[in-house]
């Protein structure tokens, strides 16, 4: 795993794991899926199952994840992705 790569958008220490571990997102399981560096490049991961908890409510859903800059902080960005029938 790279975490010090000047071509890196973001870096591991640059997320609050804490806060997004809050709702579910663990960096230990975006690891181990292989989605980390993905993710710290600042393109979309591929489509993860997610287990959320937002305000209080469960949320099951599939969705990628991608980090952008808001001013200098990274947000996280969760797309939902709609079942295809």
């Amino acid at each position: 795993m790279k975490t010090k790569n000047e071509n890196t958008p973001f870096k591991v220490e640059d997320v609050n794991w804490d806060e997004l571990s809050g709702i579910g997102i663990l960096k230990d399981e975006l690891e181990l899926s292989g989605e980390l560096d993905t993710l710290l490049s600042g393109e979309k991961t591929g489509v993860i199952p997610l287990s959320l908890v937002l305000l209080g409510v469960d949320v099951i859903m599939d969705a990628t994840l991608q980090l952008v800059r808001k001013g200098d902080s990274p947000l996280l960005e969760i797309t939902g992705i709609q079942p295809v029938n």
